[in-house]
């Protein structure tokens, strides 16, 4: 019985944290926001707010839902491109 508790206290603590607390997704959230900001420092033009967040949230999301990371990438850049009018 203390083994049942156990499992479903870890798993209800699981469900408490948010979406990323999830290793997998800090890293590839990581590795997507210094992708987006080494794009437009490239571009010399300036991001606009909340740009870089909404992409990587979304390339996260993507991922999560089965997309490779580059096909997660460029749906992702893509929707940014369109939400943002660049």
């Amino acid at each position: 019985m203390p083994l049942r508790l156990a499992i479903l206290t870890a798993l209800t603590l699981a469900a408490a944290l948010p979406a990323r607390a999830n290793p997998i997704d800090q890293i590839i959230r990581s590795n997507c926001l210094r992708a987006v900001n080494n794009e437009v420092k490239a571009s010399g033009k300036p991001a606009p707010d909340g740009m870089s967040e909404y992409t990587c949230d979304c390339v996260v999301q993507e991922f999560k839902n089965g997309s490779s990371i580059n096909q997660a990438s460029t749906t992702c850049k893509n929707r940014a491109v369109s939400k943002y009018g660049l």
